[in-house]
């Protein structure tokens, strides 16, 4: 019986990523002033990439949201308010439709995007706090995240 909760135990300890995602190729761990210097750019950088047809994708998610949606559109609107004092990202990682977003949102406002309907893992540091959630997205998504 003692061999089988111990593999148990092992398998259960072995089976969790005790990782970071983002591994450094030298093998060490980010440091945490590393890591926010690294998100601030990867904010930065998405922001400007959000920018290019905005206008578009924000009519279409006002569109979206404002008309009954089609079941069998493919996507639907994802709308997160950020109350924080801190910049976020919003990361979606598709459980089954290998689709992943990374969604930044600037400190205290709000950003909208159009994403693929499916089960997602949703994940953020909000000013230094975690945010991690699973959700099987159908429907408009609308979140508010806050310190």
């Amino acid at each position: 019986m003692r061999s089988v909760y111990a593999l148990f135990v092992f398998l259960l300890v072995s089976s969790c990523e005790i990782l970071p995602l983002n591994k450094p190729n030298s093998g060490n761990y980010p440091n945490t002033a590393n890591t926010i210097i690294n998100e601030s750019k990867e904010f930065a950088e998405l922001m400007e990439a959000d920018k290019i047809d905005k206008r578009k994708v924000t009519a279409q998610v006002l569109t979206y949201l404002l008309n009954d949606s089609d079941p069998n559109d493919p996507q639907t609107a994802a709308v997160i308010t950020n109350e924080s004092n801190c910049d976020i990202i919003v990361r979606l990682v598709g459980t089954k439709n290998k689709k992943f977003y990374n969604l930044p949102v600037a400190k205290n406002s709000k950003n909208q995007f159009l994403i693929r309907k499916g089960g997602y893992t949703l994940n953020s540091n909000v000013c230094g706090a975690k945010y991690y959630s699973q959700k099987i997205i159908v429907e408009p998504l609308i979140i508010t995240l806050s310190n």
